[in-house]
């Protein structure tokens, strides 16, 4: 997932416990290990976590849910992010994790998501490996 250093940072520090994302692709299911690929000027895949509850809601209802919700970290930049969009997907932080080292994805072949993307288990493993957390 690529992420903006500032709201990664937000995430692995665990004060923003909800990622929102457009819904462009593939769902994120909870279970699914999430990287956090950092845009520039870090350019590398810095952490990561674990989804929790996913919700796929229209923009337009996400003030209900977020009410609901209390504070979860998601502030005016991340419902910008999201307006005019179909659907938003509102994804649970769980177990945040900081890399030991920023792994760069052009190291083991893969180029930068464009938003979110599934890697295959592969990468996944290798991205674990490096990442060592």
């Amino acid at each position: 997932m690529s992420i903006k250093p500032r709201f990664g940072d937000e995430i692995l520090s665990g004060s923003k416990r909800y990622e929102l994302r457009r819904l462009v692709g593939p769902l994120v299911e909870p279970g699914d290990v999430v990287y956090l690929y950092f845009t520039r000027p870090v350019s590398a895949v810095a952490g990561r976590f674990t989804a929790g509850l996913v919700f796929i809601v229209p923009p337009e209802n996400l003030g209900r849910l977020l009410a609901e919700l209390g504070d979860v970290g998601i502030g005016e930049d991340d419902l910008k992010y999201v307006e005019g969009a179909r659907y938003a997907m509102l994804i649970q932080v769980r177990n945040p994790a900081r890399c030991r080292a920023a792994v760069r994805l052009s190291e083991i072949g893969e180029p930068p998501p464009p938003s979110y993307r599934k890697v295959a288990k592969k990468t996944a493993d290798l991205l674990s490996a490096l990442c060592g957390v």
